[in-house]
């Protein structure tokens, strides 16, 4: 019984931030866009920017903050994505367990890696509208018809 207190201390200590024990505080993402592919993406979060080249994958950090998708591709108009975290099972779990739910979630949610954003993101690209080019001058007046 003595060592109850010390065995629930240690509990604490290796059991807090659940989430970021089991999850870890980073995730891979796959970006498509559609109807092309070969764009270039940038992520970004209070924690980083990745870039990717689509269809691919990158490894972002977990954050409290909006994931920011922004693609660019020749031919085509800037597309941005926000995507905002859920609550990882890990997580959820994490705070039910008596004691340590309280740390848990404190260090969890501070980190970020209490949240997870989706792991499939698809951007529709819309082609770039061409620039008007302007007439030809003629040089002179426009001729007009003759009336009777």
């Amino acid at each position: 019984m003595k060592y109850l207190p010390v065995a629930a201390a240690c509990a604490v200590v290796l059991l807090g931030g659940c989430a970021s024990v089991i999850e870890g505080s980073t995730e891979q993402l796959t970006v498509n866009t559609v109807p092309v592919e070969g764009a270039t993406c940038v992520l970004s979060n209070s924690q980083g920017k990745w870039t990717v080249t689509t269809p691919g994958a990158v490894t972002v950090h977990k954050s409290n903050s909006v994931l920011v998708v922004t693609c660019n591709k020749d031919g085509y108009g800037e597309a941005k994505f926000y995507a905002s975290g859920k609550m990882s099972s890990a997580a959820m779990v994490g705070t039910m367990l008596p004691y340590v739910g309280i740390l848990s979630s404190a260090v969890d949610g501070s980190s970020g890696a209490a949240l997870t954003y989706p792991d499939q993101i698809t951007i529709a690209l819309k082609p770039s509208v061409p620039e008007a080019t302007p007439a030809a001058s003629s040089g002179g007046a426009t001729p007009m018809a003759a009336t009777k």
